[in-house]
């Protein structure tokens, strides 16, 4: 470990008996666990924010957190002495979830129902109600089409197309077509109905579930000592991470993204995504509004306008080979996503 890093933990009351690196931070082998040590680039507010949510959700019942761990002085936050910033956290004996398992992705579904149940009645401060709050939807869709009509115009004028701007001019006016579509769905459903309803509730969504932030985990939580999953309830078999990104706002949200990426990586399996939903109201039923706005979501082309923004903000005289892929791997779902479209809003 980094010397810069080693300073930080002297800061804790933790008896440490072994480190070692995980993606960008440090695995802590403690006396009180599994920990996790990462640097940390935003602001004091922000930490104290997921801390409020996360000690209310383990009072809800939901304890498979990242935690934080406050230091000797109380803080959350610790410095090192060339003023480089970490947080310590709760961490977890376990793999992400793997979108290729259906028993991984049926698990990780039920976990998210189960979190949604538990992130309702959340209080916060008035401040942190109007800082940490989900950005209007209407709005980003909008300014989103927006970018592609302007990014569609630029390619066309291009005088000499390389192969990622030929591919993309082959197809954009489909994805053009749903990105519009989608605009005029979302115009129908009663949204600041449904955003209210959620802020006078209390209501929080994670902000990024995806398979990163989902582990299903190999050992008991109290102990960290192995076991069969037979051992402990289904329930404590999952644990989620990264709530970097929590808002106040719509939980459907959170199962769009998540049902978004198992669909992409299973090519729009209908019975998958049937599952996904059946999974996910079995614990938490959809408002009809709710179903309408998932619809609106997935039809949405964002995956599309992810790779136009890439394009558009990077050296256009050369596009990497797999975002020319990427581009004809959505192509060719587009027909297998149309159908489970057309199957969404009757489960």
């Amino acid at each position: 470990m980094e010397d810069r890093s080693q300073e930080v933990l002297g800061k804790y009351d933790l008896r440490i008996y072994n480190t070692y690196r995980t993606r960008g931070a440090y695995v802590l082998e403690t006396d009180q666990g599994l920990k996790l040590l990462c640097g940390y680039e935003g602001g004091e507010g922000r930490l104290e924010f997921e801390d409020t949510i996360k000690q209310q959700i383990a009072a809800n019942g939901y304890e498979n957190t990242d935690g934080y761990v406050r230091n000797c002085a109380g803080s959350i936050l610790s410095v090192n002495s060339i003023g480089e910033k970490f947080v310590i956290k709760n961490w977890f004996d376990g793999e992400e979830c793997n979108l290729k398992k259906e028993d991984k992705i049926c698990l990780a579904t039920s976990n998210l129902a189960r979190l949604h149940n538990c992130m309702v009645g959340i209080e916060v401060s008035p401040e942190q109600k109007q800082c940490y709050q989900q950005g209007n939807l209407f709005t980003i869709l909008e300014k989103r089409t927006r970018e592609l009509k302007r990014v569609k115009s630029y390619i066309r004028e291009r005088k000499q197309k390389n192969e990622f701007e030929v591919c993309y001019l082959s197809e954009c006016e489909r994805f053009f077509k749903d990105a519009l579509d989608a605009m005029e769905y979302m115009k129908q459903i009663p949204y600041c109905t449904l955003m209210c309803n959620s802020l006078d509730r209390g209501m929080v969504c994670h902000g990024n579930y995806t398979y990163h932030n989902v582990f299903i985990l190999n050992c008991n939580k109290a102990t960290n000592q192995l076991c069969s999953a037979a051992a402990v309830h289904e329930s404590d078999m999952v644990a989620t991470s990264n709530f970097e990104k929590s808002v106040l706002g719509l939980q459907v949200t959170d199962l769009y993204q998540f049902i978004r990426k198992a669909m992409e990586k299973n090519d729009w399996n209908i019975s998958m995504g049937q599952n996904i939903l059946k999974e996910y109201q079995r614990q938490r039923t959809l408002l009809k509004a709710e179903k309408h706005l998932l619809y609106v979501l997935l039809l949405y082309p964002e995956k599309f306008w992810k790779i136009t923004n890439y394009y558009y903000n990077n050296k256009k005289s050369w596009i990497p080979q797999k975002n020319v892929q990427k581009l004809i791997t959505l192509t060719e779902q587009i027909d297998s996503k149309k159908e489970f479209l057309d199957q969404l809003l009757k489960v």
